[in-house]
């Protein structure tokens, strides 16, 4: 079985937030989410959206569009491990998919009711965006497939303030990825037809399943080996290492965004040099 996590269209203009004693709480809206009027009693049991994500853009349905992000530096040194503390607890889920001060600009968050089993482990990468309240996979061409998220997968805002999917569980060991950049997505399958509420939620698209949203560079030092490589050819400093390879995997994240949204002809950008094997 599947979830989806819908929102109420925004034509309504109320939403219906907690029932009193006499009557239900309404609280009105202005085009920016944010509360205008209320009725009723105990105000403070009606819950106001939160300030939109950095970066969004609020379509005129309310709900919101991020096709890009700028990517956080990914290397800060040579010796630092991920998590900075042994993990020895077992993982305890700790929030919902979908925060309910964030669900107002989301359509749908689809995925599993419960969490798979063992999965194939293979290595793929993909864009994800948000397209008015609705997640796609950003592939070349016109008809981008939506995307069926895993149980363990839920929206956060980092503390940078953009919006990015984080875990469900604490501890997390995967990090953080914006919405808008390329996520690791584990194992996917084929392109399928959209489960009814899912297609009246975001149209009749495509739906692909992937295993894993996390953050390619989520466990740093994986690349340290590479990186000092690198050093040891090139004579850097590790200052230098660190410096050079987090401009270039920023400077490469914002190539291809270019390439995806504002001119396909640009060469991408390789930093091999620093972390290939």
């Amino acid at each position: 079985m599947i979830r989806f996590a819908l929102l109420l269209p925004l034509a309504a203009l109320t939403a219906a937030c907690s029932r009193t004693d006499d009557a239900a709480l309404l609280c009105s809206f202005d085009e920016n989410g944010k509360i205008i009027t209320e009725s009723g009693r105990n105000t403070e049991a009606c819950l106001e959206p939160m300030a939109m994500p950095r970066g969004a853009t609020q379509e005129p349905t309310g709900r919101l569009t991020i096709l890009e992000a700028p990517l956080p530096r990914p290397f800060s040194d040579l010796d630092g491990k991920w998590p900075p503390h042994p993990v020895n607890d077992k993982p305890v889920l700790a929030r919902p998919a979908v925060p309910p001060a964030l669900s107002y600009y989301i359509r749908a968050f689809p995925q599993p009711a419960e969490p798979a089993g063992d999965v194939l482990s293979m290595g793929s990468a993909h864009p994800i965006v948000l397209r008015d309240g609705c997640f796609f996979l950003d592939r070349e061409g016109d008809d981008d497939p939506l995307i069926l998220f895993p149980y363990s997968t839920a929206l956060v805002v980092d503390e940078e303030g953009y919006l990015a999917f984080g875990s469900r569980y604490e501890p997390n060991t995967m990090g953080n990825v914006r919405v808008g950049l390329t996520a690791a997505t584990g194992w996917y399958d084929e392109p399928s037809d959209p489960d009814p509420a899912l297609a009246e939620a975001c149209g009749n698209h495509k739906v692909v399943s992937v295993t894993s949203v996390s953050n390619p560079f989520a466990v740093p030092e994986r690349f340290n080996p590479a990186l000092r490589r690198y050093g040891e050819r090139s004579g850097a400093t590790e200052k230098q290492i660190v410096e050079r390879a987090s401009k270039c995997a920023v400077e490469q994240a914002r190539r291809e965004a270019d390439r995806r949204l504002r001119d396909p002809a640009l060469d991408p950008l390789d930093c091999n040099r620093f972390w290939a094997y």
